[in-house]
């Protein structure tokens, strides 16, 4: 037609995982006061796929992933939680084992809220679902993209399109204030299923085209706008991501 396209920026959500946050102060703390503080070293499983659900999680510090393994042994990373992130409260709703692996990928500390009371603080305050319905949706939605992506781009589309997602999520900044990721090329490979060579291979790619920098073992962020203006606008649906506090 001739027209030029609108170009959507990513929509960035605060609190994406965190649906403790949405409470009532009074919700909160009672929450809180029925909850421990258990700490995990890294490397250590929080729970493993299959297992039974007798508790949820908020991490208070570190950071966790959500994995599965092939019976060829291979890992998928089908998500992460950074500090204030909640997870494990699905099988707690729907009764169903866990569907995932959380590992710790660093030590953490949690606040762990037995089955039990979030069953009671759940048909005691009617928010405590609401809160949840959102959170859920909004990783339905996430999991939409995520879906829509393998089976209709490539693998460069799809690198570039996680960057510009992790760049809000888990972007850093040095000390002259340069923005980059510290995910390696491996975790990389696990959250979208590809070998570590082909994504170096592909971020080798996304180098030549100005918009990252490999150095230091970080991927340095050199134009974030072209990763948006490039790759965000290749399907039809909004493109969401998490933002934290901490973030660039």
């Amino acid at each position: 037609t001739g027209q030029s396209r609108e170009i959507r920026p990513l929509k960035q959500i605060p609190h994406f995982h965190n649906f403790i946050s949405g409470l009532s102060r009074p919700v909160r703390e009672e929450l809180e006061r029925l909850s421990s503080v258990r700490a995990v070293d890294r490397d250590q499983a929080i729970y493993r796929q299959g297992d039974p659900a007798t508790e949820m999680y908020q991490l208070v510090e570190g950071a966790v992933k959500l994995c599965n393994y092939t019976v060829e042994g291979k890992e998928m990373v089908t998500g992460s939680f950074r500090a204030g992130d909640c997870f494990g409260e699905m099988s707690l709703i729907d009764g169903l084992p866990r569907v995932s692996h959380a590992i710790a990928l660093e030590p953490v500390r949690l606040r762990v809220l037995p089955a039990t009371h979030f069953h009671e603080l759940y048909r005691k305050y009617p928010e405590i679902s609401q809160q949840l319905n959102l959170m859920l949706c909004r990783r339905v939605r996430l999991l939409y993209a995520l879906s829509e992506e393998a089976s209709s781009l490539n693998l460069h589309q799809r690198l570039a399109r996680a960057l510009h997602r992790l760049s809000c999520s888990h972007g850093c900044r040095d000390q002259h204030d340069a923005p980059y990721i510290g995910t390696s090329h491996e975790e990389l490979g696990k959250m979208l299923g590809a070998s570590r060579q082909s994504i170096s291979k592909e971020l080798k790619a996304l180098e030549g085209e100005g918009v990252i920098e490999l150095r230091y073992g970080k991927i340095y962020l050199l134009d974030v706008p072209s990763l948006n203006d490039k790759y965000e606008d290749l399907m039809g649906m909004e493109q969401i991501a998490a933002v934290y506090d901490d973030g660039m």
